[in-house]
C-alpha cells in the first residue's frame, strides 16, 4: 500500500510540474529551418518524476489486484491533481468537483472495507 501511495504522490507531482513547466519558457517549433525544442527545467523534472512514477506503478501493480490498484490510484491521483491545481496553480474548484471528489473518496473507502 505504501508503494501505491508513493506512486500516486509522484504521479500527481509530476503532472503538476509538467503543467507549470509548459507555462514557462518551453517551446516546440517546426518550421523550414528545422525542429526546435526548448524545455524549461521544471518541465524536464516533471517528465522525469512522471516516468519514474510510471515505472513504480508497474512494480506496485505486479503485487496488487488490478481491480483495486487502478480505481484507487486513478481516484487518488484525480483528487491530488485537483488539490495541487487549486493550491499551487490557483485554479478554481467547483462544487461539482468537490462532490465528485467526495464520491471518489467514498468509493475508495467502500472498496477497501472488505479487504483483509
Amino acid at each position: 500500500m505504501l508503494g501505491l501511495l508513493l506512486y500516486v504522490c509522484m504521479s500527481a507531482a509530476g503532472l503538476t510540474m509538467i503543467k507549470i513547466g509548459t507555462s514557462k519558457e518551453s517551446t516546440l517549433l517546426l518550421d523550414s529551418a528545422g525542429f526546435n525544442l526548448k524545455l524549461s527545467w521544471i518541465l524536464v523534472i516533471g517528465l522525469c518524476v512522471y516516468v519514474l512514477s510510471f515505472l513504480l506503478s508497474i512494480m506496485v501493480m505486479k503485487r496488487m489486484n488490478l481491480t483495486i490498484f487502478y480505481p484507487v490510484s486513478a481516484g487518488l491521483i484525480y483528487i491530488l491533481v485537483s488539490l495541487s491545481g487549486f493550491l499551487i496553480l490557483k485554479e478554481a474548484i467547483t462544487i461539482q468537483q468537490l462532490i465528485g471528489m467526495a464520491i471518489i473518496l467514498s468509493g475508495i473507502i467502500v472498496m477497501n472495507l472488505g479487504r483483509s
